[in-house]
């Protein structure tokens, strides 16, 4: 897999941060700007990621689901760039966590709206699609996790599926909205948790895959068959507990070419 010696590469679309046993990910929208979806489980890590790719400016900010692992390093975000809006899934849990995010948010008067199916975004050649969570999504499992905010998110013809934490559940609901898609980038649900909808995956048919996962992690995570079934797919992997930092760069001849800054 390349490497590049300076960093960030140049041409990037995707990156994510290695930020540990989280999600934390990057969506470039122009010069020292981006589309953030989730900031991992520490400040600390999640400002050095943003300084590093020359993110000063949050154009949006996406939070899929209340999971500490995935909203804890908000701080870090706020200390390191301007945050222009927040969007954030409707379903408030874990409640204690959610509410001492949205008061984070607040005390920084940044605009917050919860998604909606439909809703859409646009800065440059960048567009944001949410696709899930549905009115009513599925409370078996994990609520928070079948509640995570899923993108389908367009770079000037890259076309990325952010999924969040989503679980078997709500992915069997959202076949639906990603039916005839093919996707350029999968960011895998979960951490590469076992618990995976194979048809979505195969269907999404990415040539990219970015798992945000934490080195020797207590979970499993990413779970063996998800790595066969990724391969199965044809998909390249970056993982973050492998390759630290990690981005998808479209190149001079508009091929997508995987780097990681391990």
């Amino acid at each position: 897999m390349p490497g590049l010696r300076g960093w960030p590469p140049p041409g990037w679309v995707v990156a994510g941060c290695d930020v540990g046993q989280g999600d934390a990910f990057a969506v470039r929208t122009a010069p020292g700007r981006a589309l953030v979806v989730d900031v991992g489980p520490e400040p600390d890590a999640v400002a050095a990621c943003l300084r590093d790719l020359g993110v000063r400016q949050v154009d949006l900010l996406v939070l899929t689901h209340f999971h500490t692992d995935h909203v804890a390093g908000l701080p870090g975000v706020l200390r390191e760039a301007r945050v222009r809006e927040a969007v954030v899934t409707p379903v408030r849990d874990p409640p204690q966590v959610a509410e001492a995010t949205l008061t984070a948010l607040a005390e920084e008067g940044i605009p917050v709206r919860p998604a909606r199916v439909g809703d859409r975004w646009e800065v440059g050649d960048v567009r944001a699609t949410v696709l899930w969570p549905s009115a009513t999504p599925p409370v078996a499992g994990s609520a928070a996790n079948n509640a995570s905010v899923v993108l389908d998110v367009d770079v000037g013809g890259t076309a990325v599926l952010l999924t969040g934490d989503l679980e078997p559940e709500s992915a069997r609901q959202l076949r639906a909205a990603t039916q005839g898609r093919d996707y350029d980038v999968l960011k895998v649900a979960h951490h590469g948790s076992a618990a995976q909808d194979e048809r979505l995956v195969l269907a999404a048919d990415p040539e990219i895959a970015l798992v945000g996962v934490g080195e020797d992690n207590d979970f499993g995570h990413p779970a063996p068959g998800v790595l066969s079934l990724l391969s199965d797919a044809g998909a390249v992997v970056l993982r973050t507990d492998l390759h630290g930092d990690v981005a998808v760069v479209r190149d001079a001849q508009g091929r997508l070419v995987p780097h990681a800054r391990e």
